[in-house]
């Protein structure tokens, strides 16, 4: 029943997202759900963000860029990804449409991490991303990547929030994709614990668990 809900509720999302971005894009079974994204979306505006984070470009860097080119204020938005060719058609579709202004792309390999959950594991290259990510707190934290969908990588994205949490804004929402996979199920408990942060699930936003501090108003 929830999956039919979802369906239903992700078919209404993509029809607001028209009004965001209304080229063509290319949705894939592993994409966001239409949901999770105006759920981001929503949040960016409604709390007016000033410095996002991705873990994981893709669909969401198209629409996040569309959103920042329409709300004409100041908003430091870094979208971070292991593939280089990946990032470069993301770098050109962006560009096409105008939009590359708007995000700073940055390609940090996979490499041995220390903040591992059971076992050894590969993150970003935090040397790259030192060296790349700078300005003010971080207020929205989206980790969607690196790729986690097998079981030698299915906690691949737990270093994110050890991480960036020094990192974080007083006033901030981290938001995990997939998360009704096992996991990230287990990921957002180990953080809960480490980091002192709670999430909350629901897949009918989206598929995401959410954490969030100071926030003043609950995004829909």
């Amino acid at each position: 029943m929830k999956d039919i809900v979802l369906h239903v509720k992700d078919i209404r999302s993509l029809q607001l997202l028209k009004n965001v971005h209304s080229d063509y894009v290319p949705w894939t079974g592993a994409s966001i759900h239409p949901t999770a994204l105006l759920y981001l979306l929503n949040d960016i505006t409604i709390h007016r963000r000033k410095h996002i984070v991705e873990c994981g470009a893709g669909i969401s860097t198209i629409y996040i860029c569309s959103l920042l080119k329409s709300l004409q204020y100041d908003i430091l938005f870094h979208t971070v990804d292991h593939d280089r060719k990946w990032l470069s058609l993301i770098r050109n579709y962006l560009k096409d449409r105008d939009l590359l202004d708007y995000a700073e792309l940055v390609h940090a390999p996979l490499t041995d991490h220390k903040e591992c959950f059971n076992g050894k594991c590969t993150w970003y290259d935090t040397a790259e991303l030192e060296d790349k990510i700078s300005g003010p707190p971080i207020d929205l934290l989206f980790i969607d990547g690196p790729p986690a969908n097998d079981d030698n990588s299915e906690y691949a994205r737990y270093p994110a929030l050890p991480y960036f949490k020094p990192k974080l804004s007083d006033d901030f929402s981290v938001v995990l994709d997939d998360a009704s996979r096992r996991g990230e199920r287990l990921i957002t408990r180990r953080w809960q614990e480490v980091c002192g942060v709670t999430f909350k699930q629901s897949i009918l936003k989206g598929d995401i668990s959410v954490a969030s501090r100071g926030n003043r108003y609950n995004v829909l």
